[in-house]
């Protein structure tokens, strides 16, 4: 195997989360909270257990790797869960591409089993991205939504594909109750404010034994969340154990800069809108003033201000792809009350088609 060239196809995995992910039993619940209901009825989750995740091509001594795969008992034959894990900022549009090549390699693997050169057919495998983002997928699961026109009416041999997608940031904001090490740990790293955080933490050490390794995976996976975010690595690497996330450093850093990426709901946007608003008019009514006057700069800049706040509350709401519309048709907006009957559809309105076609009525 020396001479094996090792070939990543992506970027590294993140540690601690495949470490959490690794474990039984929190993988467990992961697969019970959001497989089918029909799929966990027919697996047998006691023959949970971890897969190999490296396929060497001897042919072109190469050496790749999929993120995590477990393998559990369905029907007549073993499943293959493949998870992939997206820590990008933004989200991928060409996931399902690198779907289709994890679970080609995969299938790759499994094919060198005995038991399935002796059938001659492949057991199943599904893939699973877990997005670890606060920002909403607004992008595509399926490849065949990703072909052109000419490609599409090569169908069916352009192959399409589909994967599972779970949101970790979505699960925890609608949580209605943490009482497990993998919730707890949700509410941990998605808390909202300083509260959630603790009653998190307190869930988490009541909850797993001081050897657990879960602690441990729980730890890297908040403490490199941090760091991440923009933490200092050298006082985040003073955290050593679960008791460590009382410290200042943690809470202090937390409730400072993490602040603005938890505010929810349309109020809080317009009260950032003003702000924003003021700072905004200010800065354009000087440049105004020497045509129109700073009068007018200034209603200009708090207008343009609450329309900013609601297209960053639509974003968060329903992603990028409906802001940049809305955005647009707020362009065409200069009555203030008109603005903020749009920004009430941001929190009425339930799909991001439903906020366009009522904006679109204003």
């Amino acid at each position: 195997m020396s001479d094996v060239r090792r070939r990543i196809v992506h970027q590294p995995l993140d540690k601690s989360t495949k470490r959490l992910y690794g474990n039984s039993g929190i993988t467990r619940e992961f697969l019970c909270k959001h497989l089918p209901e029909w799929l966990v009825a027919e697996v047998d989750m006691n023959t949970l257990q971890e897969a190999p995740t490296e396929h060497v091509d001897q042919k072109l001594r190469t050496v790749r790797h999929v993120d995590l795969v477990w393998k559990v008992w369905f029907r007549d034959s073993w499943l293959y869960l493949v998870l992939l894990f997206e820590f990008q900022s933004t989200v991928d549009w060409l996931m399902p591409v690198r779907i289709l090549i994890e679970t080609g390699l995969a299938y790759a693997t499994v094919s060198q089993d005995p038991e399935v050169r002796k059938r001659r057919k492949l057991p199943p495998v599904l893939p699973i991205v877990v997005h670890v983002g606060t920002e909403p997928w607004d992008a595509s699961t399926r490849l065949e939504d990703l072909l052109a026109d000419e490609a599409k009416a090569c169908l069916p041999f352009a192959l399409g594909t589909e994967f599972l997608l779970v949101s970790e940031a979505e699960e925890a904001r609608t949580l209605e109750r943490a009482d497990t090490p993998r919730t707890a740990g949700l509410k941990l790293r998605y808390a909202r404010d300083g509260a959630q955080f603790q009653e998190a933490l307190a869930t988490l050490k009541r909850l797993l034994p001081i050897d657990s390794p879960v602690r441990q995976a729980l730890l890297e996976w908040v403490r490199t969340a941090r760091i991440n975010e923009g933490a200092k690595e050298e006082e985040m690497d003073e955290l050593k154990t679960l008791d460590d996330l009382e410290k200042p450093v943690v809470y202090t850093w937390w409730a400072a800069e993490r602040q603005e990426a938890r505010r929810k709901g349309l109020q809080e946007g317009r009260q950032e809108g003003r702000r924003e608003g003021r700072r905004k008019g200010l800065q354009e009514g000087r440049q105004e003033g020497r045509r129109e006057g700073r009068r007018k700069g200034l209603q200009e800049g708090r207008q343009e201000g609450r329309q900013e706040a609601v297209v960053r509350v639509a974003t968060r709401k329903f992603g990028r792809e409906t802001a940049r519309r809305l955005a647009g048709v707020l362009e065409g907006v200069s009555d203030s009350e008109q603005v903020g009957r749009i920004g009430d559809l941001v929190v009425d309105c339930a799909t991001g088609e439903e906020l366009l076609a009522e904006a679109a009525k204003i």
